[in-house]
């Protein structure tokens, strides 16, 4: 369901989708619309409520598919297949079941009137203003609902949308608490820090032989060099099939005359604005200001249009523009608010228009250049048309020899010549690949680096089977050469142990004597320490230093000024902190005090309902199958 909804984002189909489902998933994610079905086995049970395989396995999918959209689509599938992530989506699915558990307990109930009054005033359902049976069947048919089916789901939804708002409601922070915060978010202080380091330290640490000795067997992991393996291998993806792909002039003309609409260049227009910004919700006599502002300039750049980019400069609040005397550059119908666009697409070349008022204030507009429409030439076309039909005829190749390609690399198991020969690509060779190690594509795939170093691939000299290593792409390899994990002689490794363990007693000398000397100027004693100069720091300008020493200054007990703090140096060593003063923020005006109310607000309502579903925890009892987490859970 949501996958069709991304592809088709720009059309009234989706739009309606995503204004139905945004909010209820806003506060706790998506939930698969795919319930337990008689006969489907279960991986876990919430209450009466099962969680199928089938489920499951479509969740772990929908959230390989977010990261392909986020990441890029060389996201390796096997990241899904560790218990943390898995047991991370389950965990999800079980908590969805038990939020609508408690939305159960609520009896929150949506009536028929309700649900009727929500379709027919969705605007995407309507045609002149009045709901549409014609476009309603067009939405239904294009989603593969039944009328029951979608009308089920969204009664649903809009259950969830009044528990949110149930919880929501019981949230609340006012102008007090928002206060406290943006007092405590935004206070400033004066510091200067002095640093105990280690190596003040040094002369006085004695490592014996028998404290290297006993941390080299007791750390001999990091002493081995890991297991080695040069491997040859075939890969066959998309990618790789494409080149084979040979195309006729007459297929190019063919896909040309049958998408001729995706080569016109639609009517790109290029304007600059002045921008005078108020807000929808200013208060009416801030709009009449940048009313009168926005006409003054208007008529200025009507007497004499020359001036334009040096009052956008000087006047312009859009700070995007305004540094280029307003240029927007070029763009096409439908890119800009409803309003700016009507204006600029009605405008002929040189026009000054406004001013125009949309929900950003008020605009002064120029149109300085368009670019009519324009269809592009099958020359000129050719190159993005052969690189799309060679995918899509590489990947329909690809289907076709997937099996084939995974049954020879592990029916002829000495070998990948059979393989190699079956698809026509050539066996590579990679340099040695130590396990373990950060690696390139497609070695960088867990599932194929443990297929590898397998017994059975290294001893046995056989071809691992062929790995998804990425979609649409299949790895077979074998090993020509091996090294075994060998363990440094600790005569090789000694000196860097006996340096490792010098440091780390130093920095134990140096933060005990940084303690002593905390007490001291805590006391008002005098302690041999030269703090540098001060700085500022605060939680958004922290001044180079460490996170920690930040948190320990601004958390400080300044009653009493100077004071101190001490914390351990990340790097090694002790970190003295002296606190010279305290700056107060400037008082936050009305706008932020209620900016920072409503967030604290929602922070509260995402908290309660982690607190429910904690709750509901303690109540309704969860199982989860013994195997649930494995690979084979997901079918």
């Amino acid at each position: 369901m949501l996958e069709s909804i991304r592809i088709a984002a720009k059309t009234w189909v989706a739009k309606v989708v995503l204004a139905l489902i945004t909010v209820p998933f806003a506060l706790w994610g998506v939930e698969s619309y795919i319930r337990s079905t008689p006969g489907q086995d279960s991986i876990a049970k919430v209450g009466d409520e099962k969680i199928s395989s089938q489920e499951f396995s479509d969740a772990v999918r929908n959230q390989l598919d977010q990261f392909r959209q986020q990441f890029g689509g060389g996201i390796d599938a096997s990241i899904m297949d560790t218990p943390e992530m898995r047991k991370s989506i389950l965990d999800q699915l079980i908590d969805q079941r038990l939020l609508t558990a408690a939305m159960q307990a609520g009896e929150l109930t949506v009536s028929d009137v309700a649900l009727r009054d929500r379709i027919s005033n969705e605007p995407s359902f309507q045609e002149s203003g009045q709901f549409s049976s014609a476009r309603y069947d067009t939405f239904l048919k294009s989603q593969g609902y039944s009328a029951a089916r979608f009308e089920a789901l969204l009664r649903k939804d809009m259950e969830r949308q009044q528990f949110v708002e149930s919880i929501a409601s019981t949230a609340f922070s006012g102008s007090v608490s928002a206060r406290q915060y943006l007092w405590a978010a935004e206070q400033s202080r004066e510091i200067t820090v002095a640093t105990i380091a280690p190596d003040r330290f040094t002369a006085e640490v004695k490592i014996t032989p028998e404290q290297v000795k006993k941390f080299y067997e007791s750390h001999q992991t990091e002493f081995t060099v890991p297991a080695q393996v040069r491997a040859e291998y075939v890969e066959l993806s998309v990618e790789a099939l494409a080149p084979q792909i040979q195309l006729g002039a007459d297929e190019i003309k063919a896909f040309y005359d049958a998408n001729a609409a995706r080569y016109v260049q639609k009517e790109e227009r290029k304007a600059s604005h002045i921008l005078i910004s108020v807000a929808a919700t200013a208060k009416e006599e801030e709009k009449n200001a940048a009313k009168e502002k926005a006409d003054a300039l208007y008529a200025q750049v009507k007497k004499n249009p020359k001036e334009f980019a040096d009052l956008a400069k000087k006047n312009s609040q859009d700070p995007g523009s305004a540094i280029n005397g307003g240029d927007l550059g070029f763009f096409g119908r439908g890119a800009m608010v409803p309003a700016f666009d009507q204006a600029v697409f009605k405008a002929s070349k040189d026009d000054i228009v406004g001013p125009v008022k949309s929900d950003f204030g008020y605009h002064i507009i120029r149109l300085t250049d368009i670019r009519p429409e324009r269809a592009k030439s099958i020359a000129d076309a050719t190159p993005e048309i052969e690189g799309e039909l060679k995918k899509q005829k590489a990947q329909k190749k690809f289907a076709e020899l997937a099996e084939k390609f995974s049954n020879l690399a592990y029916e002829q198991s000495t070998s990948l010549k059979a393989a190699a020969e079956a698809v026509n690509l050539p066996i590579k060779q990679s340099p040695f690949i130590s396990k373990g190690a950060v690696l390139q594509p497609p070695f960088n795939n867990p599932k194929l680096m443990a297929a590898l170093f397998s017994d059975d691939v290294v001893k046995n000299k056989r071809n691992t089977e062929a790995v998804e290593v990425a979609t649409n792409s299949l790895v077979a390899a074998r090993a020509l050469e091996s090294k075994p994990a060998v363990l440094r002689p600790l005569a090789e490794v000694e000196p860097a142990i006996m340096a490792r363990l010098t440091r780390e007693e130093a920095a134990k000398l140096a933060k005990k004597d940084g303690e002593a000397k905390l007490a001291q100027l805590r006391e008002g004693k005098p302690a041999d320490v030269k703090f540098p100069a001060v700085l500022a720091i605060s939680r958004t300008n922290l001044g180079g230093l460490p996170q920690n020493v930040i948190e320990a200054a601004l958390r400080a007990d300044t009653k009493i000024l100077p004071a101190y703090v001490g914390v351990e140096n990340p790097d090694g060593g002790y970190l003295l902190v002296q606190i010279a003063k305290v700056i107060e923020p400037t008082p936050a005006d009305e706008a932020k005090l209620k900016a920072t109310s409503t967030r604290l607000t929602q922070s509260q309502a995402q908290q309660q309902l982690q607190s429910i579903v904690s709750q509901m925890r303690t109540r309704v009892d969860v199982s989860i199958t013994k195997d649930a987490l494995e690979k084979k859970a997901d079918k």
